[in-house]
């Protein structure tokens, strides 16, 4: 009777599985799944941030900024992020970073502009969040700086450095193409830049796919709406 039982609770969970697997599939949407301890206490200083801050990043989104930037400790340069909003992200880039100086670019008054190139959900002045809320998210963090204005009318103070990471999430075809124009020559070999929107805004994917179709380096596509690049 024992085993019967065993057996038939692991049908149900096969049958719920199938159901749920096909019901998300239909949504073109999946669940993932990390079991071992050390990607679980990432995640639960993951989600810590997403209850703290106004985190517009998915888990699996989260989780790929902070490795890419755990990925890069051994390469020389700063971080860097546009886009920064209410400061959740720049919260996973600080919890991953260590020492590194990060150097964070946002208007604090949303969206400067938005063309016709660019997805209709979009649109100016969205995603403002305010400096003082921002400082407020990143007070125990070390070595971090904010600038507010457009970018790369604030980029001054960072012309003549290198980095190994950074972070776009600017929605627009203008301001991708402005961070791409700035940050690309300044990386250094193995960095990695990651951007917010690749998948699903059309103005950050014609900027990316237009800016590389020169260069040597290949556009990454990952889950959900982010796309890398690794510098050769």
């Amino acid at each position: 009777m024992t085993q019967i039982l065993i057996n038939a609770k692991a049908k149900l969970r096969m049958s719920l599985s199938k159901t749920v697997n096909y019901i998300l599939s239909s949504q073109r949407a999946t669940i993932i799944s990390y079991n071992d301890k050390y990607r679980r206490d990432i995640f639960d200083r993951l989600n810590r941030i997403g209850k703290e801050t106004d985190l517009l990043l998915c888990p699996s989104e989260a989780y790929t900024i902070f490795m890419a930037v755990k990925a890069t400790e051994k390469i020389k340069g700063d971080l860097a992020e546009v886009g920064i909003y209410k400061g959740g992200s720049s919260r996973i880039i600080c919890e991953a970073k260590g020492l590194r100086t990060l150097h964070l670019f946002d208007t604090f008054e949303g969206i400067p502009e938005v063309s016709s190139i660019d997805s209709r959900q979009f649109f100016a002045g969205q995603y403002a969040g305010t400096f003082d809320e921002v400082k407020e998210n990143l007070k125990n963090y070390e070595n971090v700086y904010l600038y507010k204005g457009v970018f790369p009318t604030t980029s001054d103070p960072i012309k003549n450095k290198r980095f190994s990471f950074v972070h776009f999430d600017v929605d627009t075809y203008l301001s991708t193409k402005e961070c791409l124009n700035f940050f690309y020559e300044r990386m250094s070999k193995g960095g990695i830049m990651i951007s917010h929107d690749y998948n699903g805004a059309e103005g950050v994917r014609r900027a990316f796919q237009e800016f590389f179709t020169d260069k040597p380096e290949h556009i990454i596509e990952i889950a959900n709406s982010q796309c890398m690049i690794l510098k050769f």
